[in-house]
């Protein structure tokens, strides 16, 4: 199973999640740019929609009951992005 699995979500505002991972980090994570993307991801700008979050089975993610999902490779990226400090090193 990979590290960057997830264990872990919360939803800690309008847009941002807070994710665990199996290596043990824990962050905050804006995903509000991903949401105009896409229509489907559109809705999930509505409070009552987003805050309905659940983890993949097996935690390769995140998902929403309208079938929007996110990978939790992708979120790991966007929050080293988002926190400056890359916790995988290059191949």
């Amino acid at each position: 199973m990979s590290l960057t699995n997830l264990t872990d979500v919360k939803v800690a505002g309008p847009g941002i999640l807070t994710l665990s991972w199996e290596d043990g980090v824990t962050r905050d994570v804006d995903v509000s740019g991903w949401l105009t993307k896409h229509p489907l991801l559109r809705l999930l700008n509505a409070p009552e929609v987003f805050r309905d979050v659940a983890l993949v089975e097996g935690g390769g993610g995140v998902e929403w009951a309208n079938g929007a999902d996110f990978s939790a490779e992708a979120l790991r990226a966007l929050s080293d992005e988002q926190h400056d400090s890359p916790t995988r090193q290059p191949a």
